[in-house]
């Protein structure tokens, strides 16, 4: 397929999740500030109508599903613009239940979106990546996971494989030219807490209601209430990268000083930084309280 000039000079990015939340505020947010090429990946055509009427190129696909499907999406990219300077990983979705009342098939399926689509993405994009010599990509874990995990503890597992994954992946891919950020957004004004992204294991055990019955009130009450404003999450996360007026292209510059600004640990929003405070400072209080030195 014939690569126009135009194109050639303009940052290409790929991002999953893109048809509501944060994936699709960072879509909008980078053709807008940044002039780039988006291609926004959603389940379906349809549900990524506003990420096309942003400027977006639409990518129907479910990240969820077999391997094949990501590598023939990412190679459509690849024979449509040439290269990808950017992956954003921001599918997702909650599920609610105590561990004990979630099926093998439920937990399988929350990794599924959560954990093993970014690493399906991240093996279809890397190749080109290290090829080129540079590019970008970041990786949508969550603030909040490791503190509330009654609830949502299968769901906060997946997004903390994926924040131990992509640590790994920083120290394997940085020496390459390639950035791998991990990204922990606070509570923002998503549909995280809405139908259709919030989902519920079938099994009910009446013992934990005691338990999980506040929380589950609570995230009820946050839904739509949420201190972040996803527009100024996108905006902090995409301002990471060279503007046009200062740089020809991403592709020309990931590797250089200037894309070196894209940190390992990306916090988003006002409760972000407290809840990862707060979670680290658990862990230490009872390591150095129960520590066994003399063994």
């Amino acid at each position: 397929m014939f690569v126009t000039f135009d194109e050639v000079k303009r940052p290409v990015w790929v991002v999953t999740g893109a048809s509501s939340g944060l994936g699709l505020a960072i879509a909008r947010e980078a053709v807008e500030s940044l002039n780039a090429i988006v291609f926004a990946v959603g389940r379906t055509e349809e549900s990524l109508k506003p990420a096309a009427d942003a400027g977006c190129r639409a990518v129907p696909l479910n990240v969820a599903g077999p391997a094949e499907t990501v590598t023939t999406s990412i190679n459509y990219v690849l024979s449509s613009v040439g290269k990808i300077d950017v992956l954003v990983n921001a599918a997702g979705y909650l599920l609610e239940g105590a561990v004990e009342e979630t099926s093998d098939d439920e937990a399988l399926d929350v990794f599924q979106t959560n954990f093993f689509g970014a690493l399906r993405m991240v093996r279809a994009v890397l190749p080109h990546m290290r090829r080129a010599g540079r590019g970008v990509i970041f990786n949508m874990a969550d603030a909040h996971g490791g503190r509330e995990a009654a609830n949502t503890g299968v769901y906060g597992a997946a997004k903390a494989a994926l924040a131990a994954a992509t640590e790994a992946l920083q120290r394997e891919a940085d020496p390459l030219g390639v950035r791998v950020c991990l990204v922990q957004p606070g509570r923002f004004r998503t549909s995280l807490l809405a139908r259709g992204h919030r989902l519920r294991v079938v099994d009910d055990i009446a013992d934990y209601d005691l338990v999980l019955a506040p929380l589950r009130r609570q995230l009820n009450a946050l839904n739509g209430a949420q201190p972040g404003d996803p527009r100024k999450a996108a905006r902090a996360l995409v301002g990471l990268l060279p503007r046009p007026q200062q740089q020809a292209s991403v592709a020309a510059t990931v590797g250089s000083d200037d894309l070196r600004r894209v940190p390992f640990l990306l916090l988003l929003g006002s409760d972000a930084s407290a809840a990862a405070r707060a979670s680290l400072d658990a862990h230490v209080e009872s390591a150095v309280k129960f520590e066994q030195t003399d063994l």
